[in-house]
């Protein structure tokens, strides 16, 4: 059985949530051949996990790549209006003219068209000359034309992807890996499975919205873009599934059919964080686990270190995690500590195993503006270390009452989170008794594991056969 992860922007070039969900199914499946199918900025960028025995091919889509300029084909006036018919469809929403659209872009069929087609054909420029007089006829022509240009440039090279042979395919995103799945789905008619750890579309909205670079009209081209590319990884995938309840009802808004959407957590490796224990240490621990980036926000963090010192001057504070992913956030990091004059008290660990500070910490906060499951919390609740954290995604169900649940970017409502843990010791010990048996009971990998293993008998194994036959 060969399965056929597709993945963007995360395993195996960067470490994150996502990343290591990836390799803990890889390995964790050794029984099941896996192919990476990954979508990166650009070309050969460093791998930061060994990849397992079990991975038998690594297919690259690099997004600095050049489309493949071939001579322009003769088109017929059925390909543009399959095309037209197909913007017109999804102006309204819908999505029934994609595979018939994708049929025109066929890399190795003598009537497909080309990269040239789309942008030196007259019918193609009268296409968006059409769009343009629709939505945009007051921005400038010619700004219209380069974000347009920006926008479906990407679509292009996923449309001239290699699809590399696999008997199920799996996508851990909508966004451009959903394109792909849908993609093969339709070219090599095997199943295409996907999975969500956040909501790809909202995500990207929330950065759109937020970016300085785009404009109004811009910004609305790109989010319909990716709300797009959305409702056709929905319509063409054999399952969708979210990691709670929260984001599949998002997935519903955007158009997923309900009747193929399902629930599978994220999940630890219960064993592992069941058998640390405490050791006696000194001081009152702090701790932070995850990559120092913007979106972890461990500024925040790094406030309320000064307002939680000030309250309990034996607290000392852990940042866990890797620094190199944006050194630029790393040195500002740094620069905020010494102004808040915390040097004597903060302590940058870089990439460490998490277990080896599990056993001295008194609290764990996270601090992010936007997660979906954070393995992190689930890991402190096994362990037995309490947890304050901002509301996103699902930590209010993970932790429910057993925690203490704060606003994003609210440095003294984590740092009260954190004082209310060291001043009320039967609270404190109520939550880590809670919090551990729902945990071990919720997020077992091992349990979570055999819900893909089974998925992939059930959808892939007949393929294989078939194929082996």
């Amino acid at each position: 059985m060969r399965v056929c992860l597709i993945i963007e922007g995360a395993y195996p070039y960067i470490v994150g949530g996502v990343s290591v969900w990836v390799h803990l199914l890889i390995q964790n499946l050794p029984h099941i051949e896996f192919v990476l199918w990954t979508i990166t900025p650009e070309r050969n960028q460093p791998l930061k996990y060994e990849l397992p025995p079990n991975v038998v091919e690594h297919v690259e889509v690099a997004l600095d790549m050049k489309l493949p300029l071939h001579a322009r084909k003769k088109r017929t006036r059925s390909q543009w209006q399959i095309i037209q018919h197909f913007h017109q469809d999804m102006d309204e929403g819908r999505i029934q003219f994609f595979h018939d659209f994708l049929h025109q872009f066929m890399p190795h069929d003598p009537g497909g068209l080309s990269a040239d087609n789309i942008f030196h054909d007259f019918e193609s420029w009268q296409l968006l000359k059409e769009m343009y007089e629709k939505h945009h006829p007051i921005t400038p022509f010619i700004k219209y034309y380069w974000t347009w240009r920006a926008t479906h440039m990407p679509l292009f090279k996923m449309l001239h992807a290699r699809i590399p042979h696999a008997d199920v395919y799996h996508a851990v995103s909508t966004g451009y890996a959903g394109l792909l799945g849908a993609m093969a789905k339709i070219r090599t008619g095997r199943p295409f499975l996907l999975t969500e750890h956040g909501i790809y579309a909202k995500e990207r909205e929330m950065e759109i919205n937020q970016s300085e670079i785009h404009s109004g009209y811009e910004r609305e081209m790109w989010k319909n873009m990716f709300r797009s590319l959305a409702k056709i990884a929905y319509t063409h995938a054999d399952r969708i599934i979210a990691l709670f309840q929260k984001n599949q009802n998002l997935q519903l808004s955007l158009g997923a059919p309900p009747e193929r959407c399902f629930v599978i957590p994220n999940g630890i490796r219960v064993r592992d964080f069941l058998k640390i224990e405490r050791k006696p240490h000194e001081h009152f621990n702090v701790g932070f686990i995850g990559r120092l980036v913007p979106i972890k926000d461990v500024k925040t963090f790094v406030l309320a270190a000064r307002i939680i010192r000030d309250a309990l001057p034996q607290a000392r504070f852990y940042i866990i995690g890797p620094q190199d992913e944006r050194d630029d956030y790393f040195q500002e990091l740094k620069i905020l500590v010494d102004n808040l004059e915390l040097n004597d008290v903060i302590e940058f660990t870089g990439k460490v195993d998490v277990k080896t500070y599990f056993p001295i910490l008194d609290v764990l906060c996270l601090t992010s503006v936007k997660e979906a499951q954070p393995l992190s919390i689930i890991e402190a609740m096994v362990a037995g270390v309490p947890v304050v954290a901002t509301r996103v995604g699902d930590v209010e169900d993970i932790l429910q009452d057993d925690g203490i649940v704060v606003p994003p970017k609210r440095p003294d409502k984590l740092a009260d989170g954190v004082i209310r843990f060291a001043s009320d010791p039967e609270f404190r010990r109520r939550c880590i008794q809670n919090a551990r048996e729902r945990a071990v009971r919720r997020y077992d990998l091992d349990a979570l594991i055999q819900r893909y293993d089974e998925l992939y008998q059930e959808y892939a194994k007949p393929e294989a056969e078939r194929w082996r036959a």
